[in-house]
């Protein structure tokens, strides 16, 4: 699913000619970064991979993830938690979701993000370096700026010797520091997995995952057959996503003197207009009905795969100031 608020996967951009060469040794250094990312960009050999889980809900909640992989296209993947359960499946350039929940739940999203599982890479551009000492490891620490519309600015620290990601931090749309962290990275198949993963919001905890097993082993093409009932997307390589066709913001903003942040889910359809609209983050009943009414009347560009437009889902997020 995409989203226009930022998903909290980190995939380091490759030295780009925008870079000033006072920065191309920072960006160096970010390239050469073992990333949790690597795992799922990499032409590893098909491989089982089991997590164990826990998200906060109304309290926390564990659960299990678990997916089988053939090669970037062409995956199984199947999350369960606290009663909810969807199983993905990608077959080329079709997506394939069955859930028993109207969407997937903002907690499960992070989750997937944490463990680099989104499809929407984040291209980071290095500014500076810093070194500093942690629990007696030794890190380098780099600050880069996302390459996008967000432009975020991003602290990632690297062990010093073994170049593996330790944690990303940066400020999120409610002006709250959210950090992700990783340990205890294994070999794999060329690339390197942390074998735990924690995500939190300011001091809190909101997710963190457990490994319990990465290993080789055959796929099972009978995996990519989808269910009768499945939802249908479209992703190829270079999709440009649905937007706006004007933003969503003054006039609905002031209809509330609630503040607070409210994130919609949505499903734009290939003729722009909107479908299966959905508060996936309360920020309170009376900014959850203006949200959704401004939603609902809202008109998109459709996401493209070349020169075709398709359906799409997309996340929005919306901050309420209050007076």
């Amino acid at each position: 699913m995409k989203r226009l608020f930022f998903t909290a996967v980190v995939f380091l951009a490759c030295a780009s000619p925008l870079i000033a060469n006072d920065h191309a040794a920072d960006q160096q250094l970010l390239d050469s970064a073992h990333k949790p990312a690597d795992l799922f960009q990499s032409d590893a050999k098909p491989f089982d991979l089991e997590i164990d889980f826990t998200v906060q809900f109304t309290g926390p909640a564990t659960g299990h993830l678990s997916m089988k992989w053939q090669s970037k296209d062409h995956w199984w993947r199947k999350v369960e938690v606290g009663g909810f359960e969807q199983t993905t499946i990608d077959n080329g350039e079709m997506v394939y979701t069955t859930r028993n929940f109207p969407y997937t739940p903002l907690e499960v999203q992070n989750l997937f993000n944490l463990l680099s599982l989104s499809n929407s890479p984040i291209q980071l551009i290095a500014e500076k370096q810093k070194d500093r000492t942690e629990k007696g490891v030794a890190l380098t620490c780099v600050q880069a700026e996302q390459n996008d519309h967000a432009r975020e600015s991003h602290d990632l620290c690297l062990n010093e010797k073994s170049h593996d990601l330790l944690n990303d931090e940066w400020q999120d749309s409610q002006d709250m520091k959210t950090r992700q962290v990783f340990a205890d990275y294994v070999d794999f198949d060329g690339t390197r997995y942390p074998m735990k993963l924690q995500l939190f919001e300011g001091n809190k905890e909101v997710a963190s995952a457990s490994v319990k097993s990465l290993q080789a082993a055959a796929f099972d093409t009978a995996l990519l057959v989808p269910a009768k009932d499945a939802i249908e997307r479209r992703e190829c390589p270079g999709m440009k996503p649905s937007a706006s066709v004007r933003e969503i913001h003054p006039d609905f903003f002031q209809a509330s003197k609630t503040a607070g942040e409210v994130s919609v889910s949505a499903t734009i359809q290939a003729d722009g207009s909107v479908s299966n609209v959905n508060i996936i983050h309360s920020g309170g009943a009376a900014v959850d009905k203006v949200t959704l009414a401004a939603v609902k009347k809202e008109k998109f560009k459709a996401a493209m795969c070349g020169a075709d437009p398709v359906v799409s889902d997309l996340d929005m997020s919306f901050p309420f100031k209050g007076k």
